[in-house]
């Protein structure tokens, strides 16, 4: 037997002996075994609790704070695992179990709809226990039929349709039948449609503030059928019990298919769901990427303090949202450690795979790493090559690491940006650069030199010299002989020609060039700039003096 036959027909067998043990145990046994199965599920299915947060980071960041979107993720969990007893329970649901647990709201929207004769869509969502939405509208003895995804096993999508259709609810197959959905409408049946996540083919419209895709059949269905949409929400309000609220209808029918119809009605959807998410956000199915094609992308930069290596950052978004047709927004993340212990501390404990952070890190610094919802995380310098590999597993974001990072390998990261001098390894995830990046261009020259002028005053027309000063590479050192000569020619040269000197260090000079620089340059009256980086530093600096 193939690996994957094996596979489907272990989860089928399995789904059959837990189908056969929650109907067997007593609605109080259920909700045990659904909570501890909840809990069990947040604890230990990583992947998809990072999905649910960032999600729920997306969704909430702004009104709840980190701990309390953990709550809401954990609850979402068990409310997830009572849907799922609750499915396996279909067998045994009748009318008697709908009026003792479902409560109904305006069916009246429903009864006066189906009166027109054109057919009824609702419009059903991801939120609360949408199966046990369909078996009662198929309970209600409405003639009423679903489009079902098929799911990744053949059995078990089998085992479910036949659970779906024993209580009067009929299935249609999403993308395969649109004469059946025309047909049933016209036949002034009632069929259920998703309202939201719409895959590859769906279309952009805002939820919680930020584009997701959503499905738009059921505008198209309505435009041509005549028949009315109204929004079916279901909520759990204690233990087994749930209110089903039906919506007002959606005055479709009277509209065109032009763009911005079939988008304002997208965004009607979208406000309603907003507003039942946001006052039962654990009932939402947020372990699905909600945002994966989304036009936006969140890119969070890390810095450690460092002013150049911050620009570097910066210049490495920009290069990577100019290949794609998406909009990239930056945030920084300011990084910023309790003490030099912790730092060191951050780094091994990280190497190691163990989350210390907050305890490494001040309070505001880890909050804001713990609020960050990116898509791609950039840092530069080995100091935060953890925390950039951190942040991005946690949010399931694509890493990208400027210079070499010291304890961690470059294969862990999905992009390295080494310079040529540091002698990269020859691999795909390297990126190999001549120089360092860098936010150059002409604008900001022209900004950083008027910026540089009001430090040290309008040098008229006179030449400037500059003198930018680095400091030691594996394989270049500077020495005190060869700095001295510079140093010596370009006084001169400022004499002969009555130019002026503009001078700057970097933090990676040595000290003894740093000393020399002070002592030869400091009484120097066509000296108008000097800039020791490790005792006064100034942003405008480097880009002034280009400038």
């Amino acid at each position: 037997m193939k690996k994957s036959l094996l596979t489907e027909y272990c989860v089928y067998t399995l789904a059959r002996f837990l189908g056969f043990i929650v109907i067997s145990l007593p609605p109080r046994a259920n909700y045990a075994l659904g909570k501890i199965a909840g809990i069990l599920g947040y604890s230990l299915l990583h992947k998809k609790r990072r999905i649910a947060l960032k999600n729920l980071k997306t969704a909430f960041s702004r009104q709840l704070s980190y701990g309390e979107l953990e709550r809401v993720a954990k609850k979402s969990f068990i409310s997830l695992a009572l849907n799922i007893i609750e499915a396996l329970y279909i067998p045994r649901i009748d009318s008697r179990y709908i009026n003792r647990y479902v409560r109904i709201e305006n069916q009246k929207y429903l009864d006066d709809a189906l009166k027109t004769g054109k057919g009824v869509i609702l419009l059903s969502y991801h939120l609360g226990n949408w199966e046990l939405a369909n078996i009662v509208c198929g309970l209600q003895g409405y003639t009423y039929k679903v489009i079902v995804n098929e799911q990744r096993y053949p059995l078990l999508n089998e085992l479910l349709n036949r659970a779906r259709e024993s209580k009067g609810c009929k299935t249609i197959p999403r993308g395969v039948a649109l004469r059946q959905i025309v047909r049933a409408l016209k036949d002034n049946e009632v069929v259920a449609m998703v309202g939201d996540q719409g895959g590859k083919e769906g279309r952009l419209s805002n939820f919680f503030g930020t584009p997701a895709s959503t499905p738009s059949g059921f505008v198209r269905f309505a435009l041509s059928t005549g028949a009315a949409v109204i929004p079916a929400i279901i909520v759990r309000e204690r233990r087994f019990s749930h209110r089903i609220i039906l919506e007002s209808p959606l005055k479709i029918g009277e509209a065109d298919e032009s763009r911005e119809n079939v988008e304002e009605y997208l965004a009607l959807s979208n406000r309603i769901l907003e507003y039942y998410v946001s006052r039962y956000p654990q009932e939402y199915f947020w372990f699905y990427k909600v945002w994966k094609y989304s036009s936006l992308r969140q890119a969070a930069v890390l810095s450690d303090g460092k002013a150049g290596h911050l620009r570097q950052s910066i210049s490495a978004v920009g290069a990577v949202s100019g290949g794609t047709e998406r909009s990239v927004v930056s945030s920084t993340v300011e990084i910023k450690f309790k003490n030099k212990f912790t730092r060191v501390m951050a780094q091994v404990f990280l190497a190691c795979g163990a989350d210390i952070l907050e305890f490494c890190l001040k309070g505001e610094s880890y909050l804001a790493l713990r609020n960050a919802r990116p898509d791609l995380v950039v840092s530069c310098g080995s100091s935060l090559a953890g925390i950039n590999l951190f942040l991005a597993k946690e949010n399931l974001a694509r890493s990208v690491c400027i210079m070499k990072p010291s304890l961690f390998g470059l294969k862990k990261f999905d992009l390295v940006i080494v310079p040529e001098h540091d002698r990269p390894a020859i691999r795909k995830n390297i990126a190999v650069t001549l120089g360092a990046l860098n936010l150059i261009d002409e604008e900001y020259l022209k900004e950083q030199s008027v910026r540089l002028k009001a430090i040290i005053g309008d040098i008229g027309s006179k030449i400037s010299i500059g003198l930018l000063l680095g400091g030691d590479t594996k394989r270049y050192r500077l020495s005190l002989i060869g700095t001295r000569e510079v140093v010596k020619e370009l006084k001169k040269t400022c004499l002969d020609t009555d130019a002026c000197l503009l001078v700057t260090t970097s933090r990676r000079t040595p000290k003894e060039i740093e000393d020399l620089i002070k002592a030869e340059l400091k009484g120097f009256e066509r000296c108008k700039l000097l800039v020791i980086a490790n005792e006064r530093n100034i942003p405008e600096a480097v880009g002034g003096i280009l400038g």
